[in-house]
């Protein structure tokens, strides 16, 4: 991987994005600390390597940190979801984001009865909340 610069500006919360269709890329315009605003254009094909290194850098981050100090995430809004199977009979729970987007997220087998208890856990507490 090529050096990242010393000083790049924090980019602290992603205020929108753009499918570039006409230049096979995506902009994505953040708030930087300090209130500016910063933009950048990814080529399409460096956008799965680009998740797959920020998910990585993100869990050494977070694997230091006492769960009391954990950042208040942005939340991803999902829209709809459903399950998806590809060739081979891999699971995996597909989710449509608000604003168009798309998360696929591979299952392994033995998560499943996992995925199950935690739904479950989540409908209790939702129907806690409720009353």
């Amino acid at each position: 991987m090529a050096d990242t610069p010393d000083t790049p500006p924090k980019l602290e919360t992603l205020l929108s994005g753009e499918a570039r269709p006409q230049n096979q890329s995506l902009a994505l315009n953040y708030g930087a600390a300090g209130g500016e605003s910063i933009g950048i254009e990814l080529d399409a094909r460096v956008v799965p390597a680009t998740i797959t290194a920020l998910t990585s850098l993100l869990g050494q981050v977070m694997s230091t940190l006492p769960e009391e100090e954990w950042p208040n995430f942005q939340v991803l809004k999902t829209t709809a979801m459903g399950l998806a199977m590809n060739a081979g009979g891999e699971l995996a729970l597909a989710l449509e984001l608000e604003g168009g987007g798309q998360l696929t997220l591979g299952l392994a087998k033995g998560d499943l009865a996992v995925l199950r208890d935690e739904i479950d856990e989540a409908m209790r507490i939702a129907g806690d909340l409720r009353h």
